[in-house]
C-alpha cells in the first residue's frame, strides 16, 4: 500500500533541503485519522537538483 503526493518547494525552502539530511513529513492516516510521521533521507538531493538543473538548461 503507498500513494504519491505531489509538493512543491518555494525558493525560499529549496536550498534549505539542499543542504539538510532529512526531512521530516507529517500527515494523517485516510484509513484511521491518526497522526502519522515519516523521515525521508536527502542524501543526494543537492547533486540530483544541480543536475537536473544542468539538464534543464540544455
Amino acid at each position: 500500500v503507498g500513494c504519491l503526493v505531489p509538493v512543491t518547494f518555494d525558493a525560499d525552502t529549496t536550498p534549505l533541503l539542499q543542504n539538510a539530511t532529512t526531512l521530516k513529513i507529517n500527515a494523517i492516516a485516510a484509513d484511521t485519522m491518526q497522526p502519522i510521521s515519516f523521515t525521508i533521507s536527502l542524501n543526494g538531493f543537492g547533486s540530483a537538483l544541480a543536475r537536473t538543473a544542468d539538464l534543464s538548461a540544455d
